[in-house]
């Protein structure tokens, strides 16, 4: 069986660090441009259908996103593949005057590595046959993958994450701050995307140390208040924030217990739990509590928070008693000691 695949089918391939995290991430984020989309997954690999082409939005936020693109064709017969696609499809998808490259990628357990050669080798041919294109492998205008996979082959228009490169360079270390409690780029943008952050929206850290999690939403474009007990660390805070292109945000010193905020649209932040992160004394626990027996007062009808946190402080059972329905939870080993928690919640 083969089948043309219409404009309406698109790919995403996730990263392999936290595949649970990765697919939350990716249904998210495609519920925030329509609700209407039906997800499959195989492997690391979503299969999505729908209307609205997904994947430059996907591109453009997704910490844990590798690459997507649309999908062209699919065949569930691996020998042969590439010959298979009509001759008008792939005059639609390459024009003579572009350049273009193949690359494959395999999750079978053999790999199939000759089988995968074959594939590159009849596919360039039938696109230089057909198009004229040429081949350029440094930067083609058209980036072709063809993903073989146990039950089918599909041929794919692919872009990478750019996204990825740049999170790498904006870890802890690099900043012009750092603290040990700060929080890494992919998964402050990760939690961002869980409470659906979007531009212009004011969003919330109410335990801001030195500005983790506000730089992701700076960079996102919402509105960025961070809420900090440490001196210290809201002038670290400050000097991260200063070096993001047109940054709004503001910095307040005060206790999260009392929060002098309100109608936010979200919050996300990463309450202090270990002995990195000073809470003055009082009890992680109690802090997160406060945090969401107050939340109805901070955050507008139709918002939302999300919450990172050690997976032994119990933050599960608080929400349920307090009468909130968690949206997602996912847990992840950071290492042989400590095991974290996320956790989102609608308003």
């Amino acid at each position: 069986m083969s089948r043309s695949a219409s404009t309406n089918r698109y790919f995403a391939i996730v990263s392999g660090e936290n595949a649970e995290l990765a697919r939350v991430e990716i249904e998210t984020l495609l519920q925030m441009v329509d609700s209407k989309y039906k997800v499959s997954w195989h492997e690391r690999v979503a299969i999505i259908e729908g209307v609205l082409d997904p994947t430059d939005f996907l591109l453009q936020r997704a910490a844990l996103l590798k690459e997507a693109g649309t999908i062209v064709f699919e065949t569930d017969s691996l020998d042969g593949a590439a010959l298979e696609i009509p001759d008008d499809l792939l005059k639609s998808t390459v024009s003579s005057s572009e350049t273009f490259s193949i690359r494959t990628k395999s999750f079978l357990h053999s790999g199939q590595p000759e089988i995968r050669k074959s594939i590159v080798v009849e596919l360039g041919d039938k696109i230089q046959r057909t198009t004229a294109a040429r081949v350029h492998l440094e930067n083609p205008d058209i980036r072709i993958l063809v993903l073989v996979m146990s039950d089918r082959v599909l041929i794919c228009m692919s872009k990478e994450s750019q996204l990825r490169g740049q999170l790498m360079r904006r870890k802890p270390g690099n900043k012009p701050f750092f603290h040990p409690s700060m929080m890494n780029a992919f998964l402050a943008r990760t939690m961002c995307n869980l409470a659906r952050v979007m531009p212009n929206e004011i969003v919330l850290d109410p335990f801001c140390g030195g500005g983790g999690i506000l730089c992701e939403i700076a960079y996102i474009g919402a509105r960025s208040i961070g809420l900090e007990l440490n001196w210290s660390l809201l002038k670290g805070a400050s000097m991260n924030l200063a070096g993001i292109q047109n940054s709004d945000y503001s910095l307040i010193q005060g206790d999260a217990r009392c929060l002098p905020i309100r109608n936010c649209h979200r919050v996300v932040t990463d309450p202090p739990y270990g002995r990195a992160s000073s809470t003055r004394g009082e009890k992680a626990v109690r802090l997160v509590t406060t945090l969401f027996e107050n939340a109805e007062e901070t955050i507008l009808p139709g918002g939302s928070m999300c919450t990172c946190h050690s997976s032994g402080m119990g933050v599960p059972e608080v929400i349920r008693q307090l009468g909130f329905e968690i949206e997602c939870q996912i847990r992840f080993r950071v290492h042989s000691g400590l095991v974290r928690e996320v956790i989102t919640i609608n308003l």
